[in-house]
């Protein structure tokens, strides 16, 4: 019961985030439509689905702080799925660090602006790893060879 009530409330946590993102983004397509600025919209289309995944995977790390061990960092998941992901989502606003235009000529960035949605799985699935790759494994001391 206390496992079904956690995740319960994991649940409703996450479709509270949900629900608050929703709104708040678009109160920021509004604003941007109204100042012609969309930067704040981009950060928060780049970063509001990291967050969701790593909300996401929480869970499982409440879950790893009961195991033994030492904390490591899982680099075979994190080099070729949390990396990339993340360059997608930021691809978003390199035209406003750099103050080029570059990147338009490129289609598959014009798909990506005029396709929220593959920004969304990239950050969710970023930001799940991000956490997921936190592990702990026995040093070798705790090691029982019996």
């Amino acid at each position: 019961m206390k496992r079904f009530m956690g995740y319960l409330f994991c649940t409703v946590f996450v479709g509270v985030i949900m629900y608050w993102g929703f709104i708040f983004g678009q109160n920021l397509r509004i604003q941007a439509g109204r100042t012609f600025h969309p930067f704040p919209l981009y950060v928060f289309m780049a970063l509001y689905p990291i967050v969701i995944g790593m909300i996401l995977g929480v869970p499982g790390l409440f879950h790893r702080f009961h195991q033994e061990g030492r904390w490591r960092i899982d680099w075979q998941m994190l080099l070729p799925l949390g990396i990339p992901t993340f360059l997608i989502n930021i691809n978003l606003l390199l035209p406003w660090v750099f103050h080029k235009t570059f990147l338009f000529k490129y289609d598959w960035y014009k798909i990506m602006l005029s396709d929220p949605g593959c920004i969304d799985i990239s950050g969710i699935v970023c930001g799940y790893v991000l956490l997921s790759s936190l592990i702990r494994k026995p040093s070798d001391a705790e090691i029982d060879l019996s």
